[in-house]
């Protein structure tokens, strides 16, 4: 006879409490978003263009205008572009000691900015460029706010405190700004949140946001800023700025992009790379972390977390394992075409089109159709067609 006796439970281990979650829309109100804007001899820089379009969504979300600031000397018609690019109201600071970057005098108007505003901007974006890393973390130390950099994705939510380490802090935070960006090892995304206090803050690395079209005449408020700068502010003084131009197409505004990695087996197979590469307008040639490190190629031509960020119209990576360091810096390219001998790499899963196999027998076959496409109907109507 089957025993019918119910075997014995074990004991449920009791649910941990969860503490009471307080409103805490006081401590971090909902606010506007503010863009720090960059130019260089008079041209607006892409990753100002791409924080207004982020920046855009952000203030949708909280049903705010979206503001920005803008700093430098005989500006002309850049506080209008930046009001036709999105900007509902575009401060102005103005002054010949702003006409070229330099860190304290920057430091001193944004701050002094910041500062005669009736409440403190909800958001505040920069740009993850040479001035953007310099002057973010001066002005999130002088108000003692947080600064995530290098994001690559930006959102906003509520967030809900539970931690009893400071018992003040537990509570629902609405609207938080979400900053994402790869991890420290750069094997997962991480999602990192300061609702403590405003501006919260975020770089954004240049090419990783969509900018919004032009919408030429669009109105906005420009408003004038006060420049109060202190003889302290001086102490750094510059001479002379020598501008490098560097030969061949950028990568950041080519058309097509053909990326080597490891798996190209040498530094020579670069060169059937660029002979691909020829095959199209406006094409550049890439390449990821480990040929750069081990000097296949130079370093302005790596993609990556470490490297540059790019959309291209068409990407074809060749011999790429496809790991996220690499993956943050192509993934939103328009047409992704994966050429790779292990049917297994990662690069397979977010490719449009995969090939398995050699790319020294695949490329050449590659360039050979190419280029009877580009006699026939044109190498345009063929990048256009997938």
């Amino acid at each position: 006879m089957a025993d019918e006796t119910e075997p014995k439970k074990e004991d449920a281990k009791p649910e941990r409490e969860k503490p009471e979650l307080k409103d805490m829309s006081d401590i971090c109100p909902i606010g506007k978003v503010l863009v720090f804007a960059e130019h260089i001899l008079g041209d607006l820089q892409p990753v100002t263009l791409e924080l207004l379009g982020a920046g855009r969504i952000l203030a949708d979300k909280m049903s705010q205008p979206l503001l920005c600031v803008v700093a430098g000397h005989e500006l002309g018609d850049i506080p209008q572009r930046l009001v036709e690019y999105g900007a509902d109201v575009v401060y102005v600071a103005d002054h010949p000691e702003l006409k070229n970057y330099r860190t304290l005098p920057y430091r001193r108007v944004i701050c002094d900015f910041l500062e005669s505003l009736p409440t403190q901007p909800h958001t505040m974006l920069l740009g993850s460029t040479t001035t953007g890393r310099d002057l973010a973390p001066r002005i999130a130390a002088h108000f003692d706010t947080g600064l995530t950099a290098d994001t690559t994705e930006l959102d906003i939510g509520h967030y809900e405190h539970t931690s009893k380490v400071d018992p003040t802090k537990i509570g629902l935070y609405p609207n938080c700004l979400y900053a994402i960006r790869p991890s420290f090892g750069e094997s997962l995304k991480a999602r990192i949140l300061g609702p403590w206090k405003n501006p919260q803050m975020a770089t954004t690395r240049p090419g990783v946001m969509t900018p919004l079209t032009r919408e030429p005449g669009r109105k906005g408020e420009i408003i004038q800023v006060p420049v109060k700068l202190q003889e302290e502010d001086f102490r750094l003084s510059v001479d002379e700025i020598v501008r490098e131009v560097s030969k061949g197409i950028n990568l950041t505004e080519a058309d097509v992009i053909v990326s080597g990695g490891y798996g190209l087996g040498t530094q020579e197979g670069f060169n059937l790379l660029q002979e691909l590469a020829n095959c199209f307008d406006n094409a550049a040639v890439g390449a990821s972390r480990k040929v750069v490190d081990l000097g296949w190629i130079p370093y302005q031509n790596q993609i990556g977390q470490t490297g540059k960020t790019v959309r291209p119209k068409l990407y074809i990576a060749c011999g790429i394992s496809g790991a996220i360091q690499h993956r943050v810096g192509m993934s939103k390219s328009g047409l992704i075409i994966a050429i790779n001998k292990d049917p297994e790499a990662p690069i397979f899963k977010f490719a449009h089109h995969g090939i398995v196999g050699d790319c020294y027998q695949i490329i050449p076959e590659m360039i050979k159709q190419f280029k009877l496409a580009k006699s026939t109907s044109g190498v345009k109507e063929v990048v256009g067609t997938h």
